[in-house]
């Protein structure tokens, strides 16, 4: 049965999912937001996103997720959809749902080649759901823009949850309104910047609930609702009710922290980091090509050169959480969410890598592809466009 520690960097790592930014541009501006003051208007022109396309291609990437800022405000996103498309990219976008205002511009995602639209949703209560994202009716156009994507006939259409103060105790409401709704899936993530403005610190210790709670949603809704969240600590749940091999990959899959492994991000302005939570830039596509960058941020990310130290040596949990969050590291220098420390020691990418090789070192090689189950191109295909 396939367990976390069945993950691992194979010989060559390929930056298989992107997360884009195409703007830093919003009409909201959200409580739990990562690029709220970030607001550079010096965006990709068309040309740039045809030349990162092919780059992105001859890389073997096959996944991208538009994030960043709200994509929809540029005129011309459909046309750099559609780019990504005639390269048979999963297309997912991210979006408030301000922008789909009828059943044309839902249709028109659709024609431009997008597969999956999350639309973000941080409560049940359109009161709490508007505060958080600082405009009124705001809950109210996301649930607009959500039948009119169904309507449209878009592949996959759900609800992307920020887990924090606001909403701690909403979860299974939140997924009572998506079931009601009529939507596939449900995506929770746990905010990685701004910790000290949207937890109070006493919800640490419910946190082993929260995603006991998390897990149950999922195991009771197979097959109905898409629960899916990203956190290595959701590992640790994994038990025997979960007993179809691939459901059980995916589930580690998509809990894994795949920085320098399968994914990579993309900002608005071509800065190149392990993720959308990670501020650190290791080079900029518009100053060299894209694969020199992967080659460094895959090293940066993955070196196991270091011998096993830090405060997850020797934790019984590591083979599962495989060292958790590398961007909670980066942000608060530790991670309080972990149950088994809480310590209060860094243990850094690298770090931790080392120590998982130290506790199960002949784990077999694998990758998590964080899309659906697809013709996955790990090479160019000769007659795509470049």
């Amino acid at each position: 049965m396939v367990q976390p520690a069945d993950y691992q960097l194979p010989e060559t790592s390929i930056p298989i999912l992107v997360q884009l930014g195409l703007t830093y541009r919003c009409n909201l501006a959200c409580k739990h937001c990562y690029a709220l003051y970030r607001r550079d208007r010096n965006e990709f022109t068309l040309d740039e996103i045809e030349t990162l396309a092919g780059e992105l291609y001859a890389a073997g990437s096959a996944a991208v997720v538009y994030s960043h800022g709200e994509n929809m405000i540029r005129r011309d996103f459909h046309d750099a959809a559609n780019i990504f498309a005639e390269r048979d990219f999963y297309q997912t976008l991210m979006l408030n749902g301000f922008y789909v205002r009828s059943a044309a511009d839902a249709t028109r995602l659709v024609q431009a080649g997008i597969n999956r639209t999350m639309v973000s949703v941080d409560s049940p209560d359109p009161g709490v759901h508007d505060n958080v994202r600082g405009k009124e009716g705001a809950f109210g156009r996301a649930m607009d823009a959500m039948d009119r994507l169904l309507a449209a006939g878009m592949d996959t259409v759900g609800f992307s949850c920020t887990i924090d103060k606001h909403n701690y105790d909403d979860i299974e409401r939140i997924v009572a309104l998506a079931l009601d709704r009529g939507v596939h899936a449900v995506s929770f993530m746990q905010n990685r910047y701004n910790l000290r403005d949207v937890f109070d610190r006493s919800l640490w210790a419910r946190y082993e609930q929260v995603c006991q709670t998390l897990y149950e949603l999922m195991l009771e809704y197979r097959g109905k609702l898409d629960i899916y969240t990203h956190d290595p600590f959701m590992l640790t749940l994994l038990d025997q009710r979960l007993d179809d091999d691939a459901a059980r990959r995916d589930f580690i899959g998509a809990n894994l922290c795949n920085v320098g492994t399968s994914m990579v991000s993309i900002d608005p302005v071509g800065n190149v980091t392990g993720c959308n939570f990670i501020s650190e830039a290791i080079g900029n596509v518009r100053e060299e090509p894209f694969a020199d960058i992967w080659d460094r941020l895959v090293s940066r990310y993955s070196d196991r050169s270091e011998p096993p130290r830090g405060a997850c040596t020797g934790c019984s949990e590591l083979a599962s959480c495989m060292g958790g969050c590398k961007a909670y590291h980066y942000v608060d220098k530790y991670d309080e969410r972990c149950g088994q420390t809480r310590f209060g020691e860094a243990t850094a990418h690298g770090l931790a890598v080392a120590s998982v090789d130290a506790v199960v070192p002949d784990r077999a090689p694998g990758v998590f592809l964080g899309i659906p189950r697809m013709g996955t191109r790990l090479t160019p295909d000769a007659g795509a466009p470049r």
